[in-house]
This record gives C-alpha cells, sequence and structure tokens, in this order.
C-alpha cells in the first residue's frame, strides 16, 4: 500500500533528522539508518566559530544531485534505453565520429609494433598522448565537431606556442591542467566497449587493450594508407615525445574526422563494418538495418536529418516492401510508444508534485486523488474531452493512426506552462497509444516482445495493461487511480531502491505525518536513441550529405528491396 510506503519514508526521513542533529563533524549517519539501508554520510562545513563554538551547515550528500534532468524517478526509461541499444549496438550517445574506430585501432597497432612495454600504465599514456595529439591537430584544422579533449586544444593553440609539449596535459597527475581527466581518455570512456561489439577490439594480456587479429588490423591498415607513411612518421613521433611544433599541425590534418578519403579504401572499410561486417550477427544484421532506415528517412525527407526527425519519421512511415527493414521499423515505432508513455507518465509525475507544492504542508495520497479528478472534472470542457465517460470510449474516440503524437509530446516537454494545464496532453496521448498499440496486431507483438514484464519493471506495456483493466471506469477516476498508484506510489518505490542501492536521495517529495512535502518538480524527458552520432557516422564516410543520400548510398537502400 502506497501508505505504508509514505510511513516507511516519514520514519527514514524522522532518523535522518535526528542524526543530522546529534552527529559530530565528519561522523557517518548509516547508524541512524539500520543495517537494512546503506545510508548517506552527512557533509559538513564549518562557516564560522561564534561564541567559540561551530557553526554547522549539514545537508545529505546526496541533496547536490537533486536536479539531474534525466534522472528517470518513474524508472520507465530503461525499457526504451535496452531496446535502442540493440536497435544500434557498436554506436552510442558519446561515440560521436566514424573514424575514431579507425584511429584508436591504428593506436593499438602502432603500440604493438614500437615494441613499447606490456605494462598498462605504459599503454595508458600512449593513448593518452595520441587523443591529445587528435586534439590539436583537429583543434588546428577547425569545423572538427565530436573531438575529445578539443576545448583543451584550443585554449593550448590561443598561447600561440612555436612548439607545443603536451606531456604533462596527457599525463594522470592531479593538480595539473590535462587534456581530459578520465584515465583512459576517450578510448576508455566511450570508443572502447562499442568497438569490442564490433569486433575491433579485444582485452589483452596484462589488462591492456588490443585492435583483434582481423578485422581490428584490417582498420588499422585502412587508416594507415590513407594518412600516407610521412604523416605517420610525424604522429609517431608526435606521439612518443609528446611534443609537436604548431607548423607541423597542418601536415598532420589529415588525421582528422572528416578528412576520411573518398577514393581510399578507408571509407570502404567503414562502410563494410556498419553494414556488412565479415561475420555477422544478429546485433551487427540490427545495426545495418537501423542504418539502412536512417538513409531512407534522409531520401525521403531530401536532407540531413536529426535525430529527432528520423524517430518521428519511422513512427509514421507506410509499411516498407523490404521484409527486414519493416521488422526493424516496428522495432523503432515500439521504441518511440514506449518513449512516449514514459513523457507522459512523467508529466503526471509533475503535476501530482505541483498539487503537493500548492500546500506548505504537502497532500496526503487520498488528497492528491480526489484533487486530481476534481480538476479534471473542471478543465474537461475547456479541453474538448469528456471527464466522466469511460476511459474505453476516450480511446474509442481517437484515431490513433490521425493522433498529432507530435505535437502532443512536444507540449509535454516544453518548459511552457504548468503540469496540471498540460495534464490532458498527457492523458489523451496514453489513450491514443492504447488505442495505436491495440489496433495494430504486429506492433503489439512487438511490444510485448520487447517489453516482457520483469518483476516490477514498468514500461508502454505493463501500463496500457494496467489502463486496460480499468476501461470501463471514468477517466477522472482512471486518471486519480494511475497518478496515485502508478505515479507517487511508483516514485516513491524507485526512489527507495536508488536510496538503498546508491545512496542516492532522489526524492521529489518528503513525507511529514504521513504527508507528501514537494521538494521538486520533474520536467518529463525523451531518451536519447544514438540516432545522432549513426548520422553522423553516415555522413562521415560519404552517405548522407545537406541534400539527403548520396549517390553511394543508393546501393545500399536498394539492396534491400
Amino acid at each position: 500500500m502506497l501508505h505504508d510506503d509514505v510511513m516507511r519514508i516519514d520514519r527514514m526521513t524522522r532518523r535522518l533528522s535526528s542524526a543530522h542533529r546529534s552527529t559530530r563533524f565528519g561522523l557517518d549517519c548509516r547508524s541512524a539508518l539500520g543495517e537494512a539501508s546503506p545510508g548517506a554520510s552527512i557533509a559538513y562545513r564549518r562557516c564560522t566559530a561564534e561564541k567559540g563554538a561551530w557553526a554547522l551547515i549539514g545537508d545529505p550528500d546526496w541533496t547536490d544531485r537533486m536536479d539531474k534532468r534525466g534522472l528517470d524517478p518513474l524508472g520507465m526509461q530503461n525499457a526504451g534505453v535496452a531496446l535502442y541499444q540493440s536497435l544500434l549496438p557498436g554506436i552510442s550517445n558519446v561515440t560521436l565520429r566514424m573514424r575514431y574506430y579507425g584511429y584508436y585501432c591504428w593506436v593499438s597497432d602502432a603500440y604493438a609494433r614500437s615494441g613499447a612495454s606490456d605494462e598498462f600504465a605504459a599503454w595508458r599514456s600512449w593513448v593518452r598522448r595520441a587523443e591529445a595529439i587528435y586534439a590539436l591537430v583537429s583543434s588546428s584544422a577547425t569545423g572538427q565537431v565530436g573531438v575529445g579533449g578539443v576545448e583543451w586544444a584550443d585554449r593550448r593553440l590561443a598561447l600561440k606556442e612555436d612548439v607545443i609539449d603536451f606531456a604533462e596535459a596527457a599525463s594522470n597527475e592531479a593538480g595539473v591542467v590535462r587534456y581530459l581527466r578520465q584515465s583512459l581518455g576517450v578510448f576508455g570512456g566511450a570508443y572502447y566497449s562499442q568497438m569490442v561489439d564490433m569486433g575491433l577490439f579485444r582485452r589483452g594480456e596484462h589488462g591492456i587493450q588490443r585492435a583483434t587479429n582481423g578485422v581490428g588490423l584490417e582498420t588499422a591498415s585502412a587508416f594507415r594508407t590513407s594518412i600516407g607513411p610521412a604523416v605517420e612518421a610525424l604522429l609517431l613521433t608526435s606521439i612518443s615525445s609528446a611534443r609537436v611544433a604548431r607548423a607541423d599541425l597542418s601536415r598532420l590534418a589529415a588525421i582528422v574526422p572528416s578528412a576520411i578519403p573518398d577514393v581510399q579504401y578507408e571509407r570502404s572499410c567503414y562502410e563494410r563494418l556498419l553494414f556488412v561486417p565479415a561475420e555477422t550477427n544478429d546485433r551487427d544484421a540490427s545495426r545495418a538495418a537501423s542504418l539502412r532506415l536512417i538513409l531512407i528517412t534522409a531520401q525521403a525527407l531530401g536532407c540531413r536529418p536529426n535525430g529527432d526527425m528520423v524517430r518521428w519519421h519511422l513512427f509514421a512511415a507506410a509499411p516498407l516492401a523490404a521484409a527486414d527493414l519493416e521488422r526493424q521499423r516496428i522495432r523503432w515505432e515500439a521504441y518511440q510508444c514506449q518513449d512516449l508513455m514514459q513523457i507522459a507518465a512523467a508529466s503526471l509525475l509533475d503535476w501530482s508534485t505541483e498539487l503537493m507544492g500548492e500546500f506548505d504542508s504537502g497532500r496526503t495520497p487520498a488528497e492528491i486523488g480526489a484533487e486530481v479528478q476534481a480538476r479534471l472534472l473542471v478543465s474537461a470542457a475547456e479541453a474538448g474531452c469528456k471527464a466522466d465517460v469511460s476511459w474505453a470510449s476516450l480511446r474509442a474516440d481517437l484515431d490513433p493512426d490521425e493522433f498529432d503524437y507530435r505535437g502532443a509530446a512536444a507540449r509535454l516537454i516544453s518548459r511552457r506552462g504548468t503540469a496540471e494545464g498540460k495534464a490532458w496532453d498527457a492523458i489523451r496521448l496514453m489513450a491514443a497509444l492504447d488505442g495505436r498499440v491495440a489496433s495494430r496486431p504486429e506492433l503489439s507483438q512487438v511490444a510485448t516482445r520487447e517489453f516482457k514484464p520483469q518483476g516490477p519493471a514498468r514500461s508502454v506495456t505493463t501500463e496500457l495493461a494496467w489502463l486496460g483493466q480499468h476501461a470501463d471506469r471514468s477517466i477522472h477516476e482512471v486518471i486519480a487511480s494511475f497518478v496515485v498508484e502508478r505515479v507517487v506510489r511508483r516514485h516513491s518505490w524507485v526512489a527507495m531502491q536508488k536510496l538503498r542501492r546508491q545512496r542516492d536521495y532522489t526524492f521529489l517529495f518528503d513525507s511529514r505525518d504521513g504527508r507528501l512535502v514537494r521538494r521538486s518538480g520533474y520536467p518529463p524527458v525523451p531518451t536519447n536513441p544514438r540516432l545522432g552520432p549513426a548520422i553522423q557516422f553516415l555522413e562521415d564516410i560519404g552517405l548522407i550529405g545537406r541534400a539527403g543520400v548520396t549517390e553511394r548510398a543508393l546501393s545500399l537502400i536498394g539492396a534491400t528491396k
């Protein structure tokens, strides 16, 4: 019961408050929370000494993290994230340029050829120096987006040094100005795991990541051929010495992300890697199908699309003739349905916190439910809806093919207006999704397969199933119950798990004597399904341009018709 959850939060809050008052400087308050909860250390700082006593300012150390806009307070984004990871494996939201894949393979091969140490520290130093020189060259060339450390490089080049010594910047020493703080740079923080997924890298002895003997070394060779022996020799010298003459940066311009040659086989190597890898598996096939769908979208729109344009085009597109692409398109449609549902639910959560915030003492869950019902009955006419008809009636009145999903979603994620003012947008969006999935057996099957109920996990399928169980009740009753049971209670459970497991206090409301008192709201946000980097990769290898697809891309689209 929600009441039990509220009372448990209330008891924990009281314990924390008691610990806060009685804990000495620097003491951990784990004992105040009990063994069942991990607790949280109380961070104090001395702000002044007054009459011989410490003036203490103490807050739980999690409070600095309250304003994360990607917090996922309902735990509903996970299902969509898991799906888009399988739709574009080998590409992530932080792998920003295709040529890094070839560069890192070359970096690994060059390290091995140099007869370097098998100590991990030496390899790490090599990687960091390789990234620092890449940033310097890219900054010098200008116009190179998606390069790690380029902000540092911009500042360094502004010093007008004739010779740039970047040994210190590429080190892992604390207290110095480094090009990046991550220990293994962009390679370790972003690219390595995705290159493993593509078969380019493996973990070797002593923990050193190595390019694979097949496709990894082939990709290294393609990069080496493109830049030529003179550039390679200068690049090796710059990495080894951690020094580069400013005049030599232009000579190294052949290595930058946008300089993949049109006529040499490096570009073909990347194309094979993305579309026709040597050892194709289901994940490779999924990535290739998604990339072809992006090309089809660019062709249909006649421009270089952004990620938002692609996801909406695939959501609304007519069925495709190629069976493999149509299956993949429906998976993207299911992902979009999932993302729209989590946006709608998050908007109702934001509304519930607004209702709590109307009184300093907050509201009880029962009061929230009653207020939702009353306000929906009042606002229905203005929204062009009826709150006293059944959920099934609302779903039947909406045409799931003609409904303006995009407009509804845009209003829900907009910072303008109040959550209460958007409540009917959320309700109608949920009803349209309900009708869409119910009327499309193939979409329903894909959604059921991709979002299998697993324990307490929530997704579009679990929420539509709940709405289906209450379809004969009036809308104002259904939404009031949904807000209390599926939104407020759900957030309470999700935040409790984060408190127990991660020591993060992410509650959007506190419990005081059984009443829920607002701490913060939560403007809903869509997830980001890797489409931006994927589009950039296709542009990097000459398949997408300003006018849409290039001649080179037509064969890839036609090959699957």
